[in-house]
């Protein structure tokens, strides 16, 4: 028999969550100071095997070797596939948008997944839950400002981070509960690590080897990194995911932060606003959620 998670397991969760976000945010900062002077192929490539080196060894040492045949399965294989994609993107739009904003834009991803579960899943989407979609898609219209003079390719790609992210998180609901975390993680690591390289090769980047400082930075953001997706991955085990989930909103206070000190990035009314409603909506969301759950739990009998 299953116990029900309790205080103690989603004060964890929360908690883990929170530092994740922070984490998240670090490597980002990192990340974009690198692809400032550094070509993006080569800062992804180069992070990308710092994380191999410690996600690998994580394998190694939780003696999960034997769970990698498993792990390149064609559907974990979609999903590094999906990962890879998210990750240049959402890069390539670091390097040229707001940091708040993009991940704004990215935290839009709960909505378009609730999209795409009703699309592909037959999942039941009530009238308020699209609403609330509705108006997050508003706030992802605030934030890129799709007008001839200020849309572009990177808020292109930041949508497309967005809606990647999803429906790599669609995807994930179809693995085998039996294939380990670090597994999927040291997939996806390869996966993005290889697309990286085919990205410099395909644009023809010219690649510098990267000063002590700058190694630093990107060495930093690979172990950041590897932490945050650990310490993720922990906050939503043998939790209540409608309680833990709320606080990935905090990325927004991180990110605003990071842009604002490190950067000197403020965001305009505008995409402020457009951060509201998409924050606003994925906790109504949420909300909706938890509510259909008693519902579905009180006819069940369930108390």
């Amino acid at each position: 028999m299953t116990l029900l998670p309790t205080y103690q397991d989603n004060r964890r969760g929360i908690i883990a969550l929170l530092l994740a976000c922070a984490l998240f945010t670090v490597n980002d900062t990192l990340t974009k100071l690198m692809t400032l002077a550094y070509p993006v192929g080569e800062v992804l490539f180069v992070r990308g095997l710092i994380c191999l080196v410690l996600v690998g060894g994580s394998v190694i040492y939780a003696h999960q070797i034997k769970w990698l045949r498993g792990a390149f399965s064609p559907i974990v294989l979609l999903r590094a596939t999906l990962d890879s994609i998210v990750n240049i993107a959402f890069v390539m739009a670091l390097n040229h948008m707001r940091l708040a904003d993009l991940v704004a834009l990215n935290l839009a991803s709960p909505l378009l997944l609730t999209m795409l579960a009703a699309f592909f899943l037959r999942e039941q989407v009530g009238w308020r839950r699209w609403t609330a979609i509705l108006f997050g898609f508003a706030g992802m219209v605030l934030i890129v400002k799709p007008s001839p003079a200020s849309f572009n390719i990177w808020a292109l790609a930041a949508l497309g981070s967005a809606a990647g992210s999803a429906t790599r998180d669609l995807v994930t609901r179809r693995i085998d509960p039996g294939v380990p975390t670090l597994a999927i993680s040291f997939t996806s690591v390869v996966a993005t690590t290889v697309a990286s390289l085919i990205l410099a090769l395909v644009i023809e980047e010219q690649w510098r080897t990267p000063t002590p400082e700058y190694l630093g930075y990107i060495a930093g953001a690979a172990v950041v990194l590897s932490i945050g997706s650990t310490m993720a991955v922990s906050a939503f085990r043998h939790v209540d995911v409608i309680v833990v989930a709320p606080f990935r909103y905090s990325l927004l206070i991180w990110s605003g932060l990071a842009g604002y000190f490190i950067f000197g990035e403020v965001s305009d009314a505008f995409a402020l606003f457009g951060a509201v409603l998409i924050a606003g909506s994925g906790l109504y969301t949420l909300h909706r959620e938890r509510v259909r759950h008693r519902e579905l739990s009180a006819k069940a009998g369930v108390h």
